[in-house]
């Protein structure tokens, strides 16, 4: 069994570590897998844990330079979910290098220059693709090319849909030229891309009958990209098999680099009138605003943040039962949703939100905590670690939402969150939780 086979190589006994402690261990083969994903929405949130921070790329140089002969990947994403317009770090652009290159063998992924458009004629094209709602990229380079347009798309903004090349009228008469862009539109197809090109004399006689081939070029890659990726998803997989694992956690380090920074409502209001003179229909859009941008948030901080929004000194009890009415209207119009007090948009994504630089002090309340953020919270760290002992969860998850010292009554509130975790079945504790030795996993889920 897999037993025998892993006490067969004492010399070079078989390990699992993770990106931090991987450094100074050298074996023939590593197995890479990459626990980032996206959520059972389908979000993929552009968060890397310490890939993202300072020095992210040396980690994970550290973890490929492991293999002596070469690494095997095991992820459920690829390079394309990766949009680099979202993510930070010279980590988090080498990780998508890497699954570029694993997946397709080619190094050398599309960059985005900052450069504008060489000619009027490729300003012309981008705004006619811009208007069919495409977000277009110039001059994007790739291979030590730069394509003239890159078409980004929509569904992952981590991948370019088509590569638009713009060709003046003197190209025709060059033979060089065109035997020059031949060979290069050869190399960037094997780097995967689709390429269209457009004729300046043709876009300029026909402009209409030209964009339409553009839409139709894009439709056509988009079919040619999801077969490619039906494709890989139809592979065989191997059978499973039954690893005993060992108990042992690693520990969470940097656990606030998994969070973003809480960002307070601001924004113009009509504050000729006072708050309790509006309306409540009128209030409710300057609530909804606050909830749209806040929340989940308590509805008494919503309360302090228009007491704020109106520069007013004290919260009375004139605005606490304007924005009570408000928030009540926006719950029965179906505009807002509240749970145990709190309150957001309906089926709003929840962001693990770090409140340390935040103005408002009752934001680090641990009864102004969100029971929703707390939870996701947990479940981000356990699903980035791998992981945690239960001792460190508190810490970590506070740490996570700004918090620099763990009260009691923090404390107290986020180990609530954790039973309610364990107990609806999403996460199962292993070893002696009495005497301080537990760890918290996801629970495993039976095939």
């Amino acid at each position: 069994g897999t037993e025998a086979f892993f006490a067969a190589h004492p010399t070079e006994p078989f390990f699992v570590k993770n990106l931090e402690n991987v450094q100074g261990d050298e074996r023939d083969v590593v197995f890479i897998s990459v626990g980032y994903g996206r959520n059972p929405q389908g979000y993929m949130a552009m968060r890397f844990g310490p890939l993202s921070n300072d020095g992210g790329e040396r980690r994970l140089n550290v973890l490929i330079s492991r293999a002596k002969r070469r690494c095997e990947v095991f992820s459920s994403i690829t390079a394309d979910d990766i949009d680099l317009g979202r993510a930070s770090g010279r980590g988090v652009a080498a990780l998508k290098t890497f699954l570029s290159f694993a997946q397709t063998g080619q190094l050398g992924i599309a960059t985005r220059t900052g450069r504008t458009e060489d000619s009027p004629f490729e300003e012309f094209v981008c705004d006619a693709v811009r208007n069919l709602g495409y977000e277009v990229h110039p001059q994007v380079g790739v291979a030590g090319f730069f394509i003239d347009l890159a078409v980004q798309d929509r569904e992952k903004p981590g991948r370019y849909l088509l590569g638009i090349e713009c060709d003046g009228a003197a190209y025709h008469s060059s033979r060089s030229a065109r035997e020059r862009d031949r060979l290069r539109q050869a190399v960037l197809e094997e780097h995967g891309w689709i390429i269209h090109r457009i004729w300046s004399t043709d876009w300029f006689q026909r402009p209409g009958e030209q964009i339409a081939k553009v839409a139709a070029a894009i439709e056509r890659a988009k079919v040619v990209l999801a077969a490619a990726e039906d494709d890989a998803r139809a592979a065989p997989v191997a059978h499973a098999v039954d690893v005993e694992r060992d108990n042992a956690v690693v520990s969470v380090a940097e656990p606030d680099s998994l969070s973003v920074p809480y960002q307070q409502a601001a924004f113009a209001v009509p504050t000729l009138r006072a708050p309790h003179e509006l309306t409540t229909p009128e209030m409710a859009q300057v609530v909804r605003r606050v909830v749209e941008l806040e929340g989940p948030v308590h509805g008494d901080e919503v309360a302090v943040r228009i007491r704020e929004l109106w520069g007013l000194g004290r919260t009375g009890s004139r605005i606490q039962e304007s924005v009570s009415k408000a928030l009540s209207l926006l719950v029965r119009r179906g505009e807002c949703s509240e749970d145990d007090g709190f309150y957001s948009l309906p089926s709003a994504v929840i962001a693990i939100r770090n409140r340390g630089s935040a103005s408002s002090a009752s934001l680090r309340r641990p009864e102004y905590l969100p029971s929703a953020e707390v939870r996701a919270a947990v479940l981000l760290l356990i699903d980035t670690y791998h992981g945690a002992q239960r001792m460190q969860i508190s810490t970590a998850v506070g740490r996570m939402l700004g918090f620099k010292a763990t009260s009691a009554g923090l404390r107290a509130r986020i180990d609530q969150q954790v039973a309610a975790l364990v107990a609806s079945g999403l996460l199962e504790v292993e070893g002696d939780e009495d005497g301080g030795d537990a760890s918290v996993r996801r629970r495993a889920v039976a095939p």
